[in-house]
């Protein structure tokens, strides 16, 4: 992988109108018009020091996780860190982040450190991150990210409003298909709420949303469907919903079980 060397240019702010820097004459005899050359704090050369630091440890074979906060100290002493954040979510190594390729090619401790320095993820970079965790099918590392709220940022606001901790995902993966299942908390106040409950997932190389509907007659709705990018998919569905004992000495109910076809991108029952 080759870093891209970023273009770069001077701004200047002139107010006087000059085409031109004055002199030095000119700037100790006028007193009326006084020109302000304003210019970045990181030159380009510092630019390219800090990203071939990053390329080194998202993609040298002599990585070493020891290194990385050493590394990533010395980016910063070159870089302010707002333009170290900005650097990171630049596609400048092979049209992808250095989060991307911290993903791909296993360097966790790389990733979360860079992670530190981007507070507020740009839209690209969410969308670069998701990118990743599709190439790795790590429903995991997808969830810790947050990039499942993303997906259903509506209604986990309303979860979070309501003081509701996050709903639980766990994937069983085999051949030719995946298993998810779901712990959703504060489930009917939820839906009562906001007429839906959506959870992101990923599995098999693809995001899902499973949600559930409440109707206007009462009825619930479920669906599941792909989330873009994913190539499309066919297959079948099966909905197992497993209820609670009251109290321990209860017997447990029959678990409902309900099997769907879906094609292309969604499946859905009532």
């Amino acid at each position: 992988m080759t870093p891209k060397s970023e273009a770069f240019d001077v701004s200047v702010t002139v107010p006087c109108n000059s085409p031109a820097p004055p002199s030095y004459d000119a700037i100790f005899t006028s007193t009326s018009k006084i020109c302000y050359w304003v210019f970045p704090r990181a030159s380009l050369q510092s630019k390219q020091k800090c990203l071939s630091y990053i390329h080194a440890i998202v993609s040298s074979p002599d990585y070493s996780p020891s290194f990385v906060a050493q590394t990533v100290s010395a980016c910063v002493a070159t870089l302010p860190a707002a333009e170290f954040s900005k650097l990171l979510q630049q596609p400048n190594i092979e049209d992808h982040m250095a989060l991307y390729w911290a993903i791909v090619n296993d360097r966790r401790e790389a990733l979360w450190a860079f992670m530190d320095f981007i507070p507020d993820p740009s839209p690209d970079c969410y969308s670069d991150l998701r990118l990743a965790c599709m190439m790795v099918s790590d429903n995991t590392l997808f969830t810790q990210l947050e990039l499942n709220e993303i997906v259903n940022s509506k209604y986990d606001s309303s979860r979070q409003f309501l003081g509701c901790p996050p709903d639980e995902v766990q994937i069983q993966e085999s051949s030719g298909r995946f298993v998810a299942s779901f712990c959703f908390r504060m489930f009917q106040k939820r839906l009562r709420t906001a007429q839906a409950i959506a959870v992101g997932y990923l599995a098999r190389g693809r995001i899902w949303t499973f949600w559930v509907y409440l109707c206007s007659d009462g009825k619930w709705f479920a669906a599941c469907r792909l989330e873009e990018p994913n190539m499309p998919v066919e297959g079948s569905n099966q909905l197992r919903i497993e209820a609670r004992r009251k109290s321990p000495d209860c017997a447990t109910p029959e678990p409902l079980i309900i099997t769907t076809e879906f094609s292309k991108t969604s499946a859905s029952t009532k």
